[in-house]
């Protein structure tokens, strides 16, 4: 007895069907970054709270500890709610390693904010110390959104989601941007050190939102270009800054006006990351009812063609190649049946195929530059970790080291991690 051969409209059907599920998991994503967005801004917020404090040397927002604190609990809660659910046997589902492998690094940064918490309140951290520790637990969440994005199957939502990450970025620069700050007006004056940070973050933030700009949505942009119009006031402090070791005036209350300047800036960008964060549910969505759609209405080309099939003689299709799809008149053996017949189921696969192809294309051109990103962050990190610089620091030395040798930053970045295993590391 002859093997049954599985029908096309059934692999069709299932093609279909499993771009949804893949859909829906995106959507999923796009909630969980969503959430990540909201943690990385209390953090942020908790950070720059500790920041004063530590410089200030306990004057200051000393109330305002416990309030940050209980908002980043209440933040957390909500982010742990939405990772992806394990299994009975405690295994990621297919795909998914990368995501729960960054999954758990957060996690295990996330496990030592108590012990930071503990060691602000009572001094036992530098204002350099502290800020690293809070940094480092900011960083793990963005890697998690990040290797989020590398799994995104659709270009629509790939944007978005690019988008999103790059203005987190920017805005997590910010952050660190108002903490240098903060800790250089505290002290009445800033180091040469700290003025090469300043310039550098300024010069970093101006590199995340430029890619950005690249991929967002018009709203999303409209309501960036607004907020960037209103910083006179913070230019006029980043020059102070990064121009005079001993800025004028009482450092704490220039401390103050700078941490109140870049918090309300903060804040604006934050209302950008929530419009990005809307825009990528709109499109998880958006992209599920067009495939939904397309579903529908392929079952129903599919039923018509069928319906036919059932009222006339049985036939059979030999296809030898395509160029007969062009080519109006061309006889087929059809057993009685027109071509025309042929060329619609056919034609049904054929468009599907062409949609898959132009998703691919614009995925892999998507996929081209997030690779590129990454392996330049793994070869800071590379510098970090070997030479402890600061994450600013290891982007200056991939710069100087492309511009030396006259090629790309990610050429450099590729040689280094190549040669990965033999770099020396330089003792503290």
């Amino acid at each position: 007895m002859p093997t049954p051969v599985p029908s096309a409209r059934a692999y069709l059907m299932a093609s279909r069907q499993s771009e949804i599920a893949s859909l829906q998991t995106l959507l999923q994503t796009g909630q969980l970054t969503g959430e990540i967005s909201q943690l990385v801004h209390e953090l942020q917020r908790e950070r720059g709270v500790s920041n004063i404090w530590l410089c200030s040397q306990g004057t200051m927002f000393g109330d305002e500890l416990p309030v940050r604190e209980r908002q980043v609990a209440t933040t957390l809660a909500s982010m742990l709610s939405s990772l992806p659910p394990l299994n009975g046997e405690l295994t990621a589902p297919p795909g998914h390693v990368r995501v729960y492998s960054r999954i758990a690094a957060a996690l295990h940064a996330l496990g030592g904010l108590a012990s930071l918490r503990q060691n602000v309140r009572h001094f036992r951290l530098s204002h350099d110390e502290a800020m690293r520790q809070f940094s480092h637990i900011i960083r793990q969440l963005l890697n998690l959104a990040f290797e989020m994005i590398d799994t995104a199957s659709d270009p629509q939502v790939s944007r978005a989601l690019i988008a999103m990450f790059s203005f987190m970025q920017g805005k997590e620069l910010a952050g660190q941007e108002r903490a240098t700050g903060s800790a250089g007006y505290a002290a009445g004056s800033f180091s040469a050190g700290q003025r090469e940070r300043m310039l550098g973050l300024i010069e970093a933030q101006e590199r995340c939102f430029t890619h950005f700009c690249h991929f967002a949505d018009a709203k999303s942009l409209q309501r960036w270009r607004g907020l960037a119009e209103g910083e006179s006031d913070i230019e006029r402090l980043r020059r102070i800054a990064c121009t005079r070791s001993a800025p004028e005036g009482d450092g704490a209350e220039m401390a103050l006006r700078w941490y109140q300047r870049m918090t309300r800036r903060i804040d604006g960008l934050k209302q950008v990351e929530d419009e990005l964060a809307q825009h990528l549910m709109q499109c998880c969505r958006e992209s599920i009812r067009q495939a939904q759609h397309q579903q529908e209405a392929q079952e129903g080309d599919i039923d018509a063609l069928v319906a036919q099939i059932d009222t006339g003689p049985a036939f059979s299709v030999y296809v030898a190649g395509q160029d007969w799809l062009k080519q109006e008149g061309q006889s087929l053996d059809t057993g009685g049946l027109t071509p025309g017949l042929g060329r619609s189921v056919l034609g049904l696969v054929e468009a599907q195929s062409r949609q898959l192809e132009a998703l691919d294309d614009e995925l892999t051109a998507m996929r081209a530059t997030l690779s590129d990103r990454k392996q330049i962050d793994r070869a800071k990190a590379l510098l970090i970790r070997h030479h402890h610089y600061g994450e600013e620091q290891a982007w200056q030395a991939l710069r100087k080291m492309a511009m030396d040798q006259n090629r790309r930053i990610v050429d450099i970045a590729e040689a280094l991690l190549a040669v990965a295993d033999v770099f020396p590391a330089t003792p503290k």
